[in-house]
């Protein structure tokens, strides 16, 4: 498997890729490696996300215990940690999807 890269997430699993509830539906082998890059690409930023939301939460910490967080740094931390959690949730609904989608969905020329 390739290395994940971000514009595997760029995908709506939803409207690309075939129902679970649609009769006959199967993944072309195409399809699954492309559900697959986005499981693994779900994971692995979502990884790098979390350390850098601890980073964030650690350097908030040291500035306020040495009285050096200011109205500005605590607006713009505050601003990135939300546009983080977002982007992390984003991208756990994305994999989500492609996970179900794999289990749910037989392959074309074989199982799952």
């Amino acid at each position: 498997m390739t290395s994940p890269m971000w514009s595997q997430l760029l995908v709506d699993v939803e409207r690309e890729y075939p129902a679970a509830s649609k009769p006959g539906a199967k993944l072309t082998t195409d399809q699954v490696e492309g559900l697959q890059a986005v499981e693994n690409a779900a994971e692995s930023f979502g990884i790098t996300i979390g350390h850098g939301l601890a980073a964030v939460g650690e350097l908030l910490a040291h500035a306020a215990l040495h009285k050096e967080l200011t109205d500005e740094l605590a607006l713009s931390a505050g601003w990135l940690i939300n546009s983080l959690a977002l982007l992390s949730m984003t991208m756990t609904e994305t994999g989500a999807a492609a996970t179900y989608k794999l289990a749910n969905i037989p392959h074309q020329g074989g199982g799952k």
